[in-house]
């Protein structure tokens, strides 16, 4: 345990950079790569983030003691934000939040893996660690400027310089195998005529309730009128897509999600399964669709 220890004590730093690289590629590989749109918060969770990359691999160059000092303020703050971020997605304690008035929905859950690591779930996760190893490296005053014989490190760039290129070389690699088909989901805001339907007649409440869901899961992409958002969500209402397909279709295509080497894919933009609620049954998903159909 001793060994372990004194081997986090030296290296927390390190950890810290390995994080900071692998959170930042990670960030721009789900944006660039997958096509999941950043929200608000996810953009102020990378203001605080990628800075950490460069600031992190300097100090440690430097051997800087005062690394720690420079780290903190945007590690602690990126974990405020994310803590935020995170309990806006799972729970009802801020369901009166102003963020996120504009663009996509900061509930929006693109990933959901094991029912509870989504994006902010990541990013929370390596701010803490970030946060941890800094405050281990402050107890211990990492970096040092010699090491425990008394010698200046010599090559401080091999073992940043190593780590960096190693979580590079990763990335590069799920960069090039998930780049989409250039050929496939071209982009195109509004591909879909607008028609001339017959209206819907649908009770009051299911109106309402479809409203009230569809306001709160579907307009920050979709438009609050339903008539798409430009270069981010397709239209809905009056539209082709919806007319051509039955209730049954429409809610299996929302329960997938569509990706972007979707061949029916017209936007452009990931739709995340569930459209990024999977807390919606299907009834709440068929009362959207009765919304949209409704005059």
């Amino acid at each position: 345990m001793d060994r372990i220890a004194n081997w986090l004590n030296r290296n927390s730093l390190y950890i810290a950079l390995i994080t900071a690289w692998v959170a930042m590629c990670g960030s721009l590989y789900f944006s660039e790569v997958r096509g999941y749109v950043p929200c608000v918060l996810c953009w102020y969770q990378r203001i605080l983030m990628y800075p950490l990359a460069l600031v992190i691999a300097i100090g440690l160059l430097r051997r800087d003691w005062n690394l720690p000092y420079y780290v903190l303020p945007f590690s602690l703050i990126g974990l405020g934000v994310s803590t935020y971020h995170y309990l806006l997605e799972k729970t009802d304690l801020f369901a009166g939040s102003a963020a996120c008035r504009q663009g996509v929905s900061c509930t929006t859950q693109w990933i959901n893996w094991f029912g509870f690591v989504t994006i902010p779930f990541l990013a929370l996760t390596a701010f803490l660690i970030i946060t941890v190893m800094s405050v281990i490296a402050l107890v211990n005053r990492e970096p040092v400027a010699e090491d425990e014989e008394g010698d200046a490190l010599r090559m401080p760039w091999l073992p940043v310089g190593g780590l960096i290129v190693a979580v590079l070389a990763v990335f590069a690699a799920l960069f090039i195998s998930g780049t989409q088909d250039p050929q496939v989901a071209a982009a195109s805001t509004n591909p879909f005529p607008t028609l001339s339907l017959t209206p819907v007649a649908i009770s009051a409440d299911a109106a309402a309730h479809g409203e009230q869901i569809y306001l709160q899961s579907c307009a920050a992409c979709h438009g609050l009128d339903g008539m798409g958002v430009e270069n981010l969500g397709n239209q809905l209402r009056a539209s082709e897509f919806l007319a051509s397909n039955s209730d049954e279709q429409l809610l299996a295509m929302i329960r997938a999600g569509r990706e972007l080497n979707d061949p029916a894919n017209t936007s452009g933009l990931v739709m995340p399964p569930s459209g990024g609620r999977p807390d919606l049954s299907d009834a709440d998903i068929l009362a959207i669709i009765q919304y949209l159909r409704a005059e």
